[in-house]
């Protein structure tokens, strides 16, 4: 269970990000194309599982080429990475689902412990049907690029192309895990000790300095500040735009899932099977800062790299323009 710690760490990291982008301000007037939001509820519907335990919530938003995308968690939801996806919005449809057990996905009372990363394969296998597509283009971050792996080895040449956003390396083992745990602690540690970045940014929230006073609403607040923040950003200050802190999020499904995949490799997979894989990792993602752990399949000219500096697992908060064109590359090929 050691190899689980990356998966704990997400768990625990509240991880939800979303980030605004400043050419959708005023573009309610157009709500067909501009209006997000809306769009996701309009364009919402249920896909019901092949063992009939849960109905998938589903949803749509842009134009264009499809682009399946896995959230992170697990057992957290898909709308925090709405806004990251707004410059794309005019090139591809992004298919956007809750993972079985997660919020707007859920599984009976009582079941979330018998949840598997197999049922997350099968149930993405069940959605690629229902699309009517015969391969995926997935876009997975956090843990949504465990499961596009995953996916990716059960179902090879029904994958087009992969992003793998803050993500997971491409293979964890039993023989490596002890020193990639202790690494990981190191920098979990490391990224929630910046003292002067948190205390600044909970003065300019206008928080009590007792936080014995907090109002619920600001007990949230100093959440999101005092713990999501830090490990998902290098620009602490930027914390309003995380979104959810853990709201939004099944932690029994979580720990489930993560607990039935303790060790993977996509390398055989991708030898067997290459397709295009794009990787974008922050140059300080706790998970693998600069996707070191990609180096060696990037120099074999089997995968493509993007670092993006001075950004952390939420590259798109960080540094959103430098997300957006490598995202872009990603999507399209270049």
């Amino acid at each position: 269970m050691r190899a689980l710690r990356l998966l704990a760490l997400l768990l625990a990291a509240g991880l939800v990000c979303s980030a605004a982008d400043a050419s959708d301000v005023g573009a309610t007037a157009q709500p067909g194309r501009h209006d997000v939001f809306n769009q996701v509820q309009r364009n919402a519907w249920y896909l019901p599982t092949t063992d009939h335990v849960a109905k998938l919530f589903v949803t749509e938003i842009g134009q264009g080429a499809p682009v399946v995308f896995l959230h992170g968690g697990p057992g957290r939801d898909f709308h925090y990475i709405i806004d990251a996806l707004r410059p794309q919005l005019e090139r591809h449809a992004f298919v956007l689902y809750d993972q079985r057990g997660s919020v707007l996905s859920p599984v009976p009372a009582g079941t979330e412990g018998e949840l598997t990363m197999r049922q997350m394969v099968d149930d993405l296998e069940t959605l690629r049907v229902a699309l009517g597509r015969d391969r995926l283009v997935l876009f997975g971050h956090s843990f949504g690029s465990l499961l596009a792996m995953a996916y990716y080895r059960a179902y090879p040449t029904h994958v087009e192309r992969m992003v793998l956003a803050g993500s997971m390396p491409p293979v964890m083992d039993q023989a490596m895990s002890d020193a990639y745990n202790k690494a990981l602690e190191q920098r979990e540690t490391a990224m929630m000790a910046r003292e002067d970045a948190i205390a600044r940014a909970l003065a300019e929230a206008g928080l009590p300095s007792d936080k014995h006073r907090d109002t619920p609403r600001q007990a949230r607040m100093r959440l999101r500040i005092r713990y999501n923040a830090p490990l998902d950003l290098v620009h602490v200050e930027r914390w309003h735009q995380l979104t959810s802190g853990g709201i939004y999020y099944n932690h029994a499904a979580g720990a489930a899932i993560a607990a039935s995949m303790p060790t993977w490799d996509v390398r055989p997979a991708i030898d067997a099977h290459p397709v295009p894989i794009t990787v974008i990792q922050g140059d300080s993602d706790y998970l693998d800062p600069a996707a070191h752990l990609w180096s060696a399949l990037a120099k074999a000219g089997k995968v493509r790299v993007h670092v993006i500096h001075d950004a952390g697992h939420c590259a798109w908060i960080d540094q959103p323009q430098a997300f957006a064109e490598a995202l872009r590359d990603g999507l399209d090929g270049r």
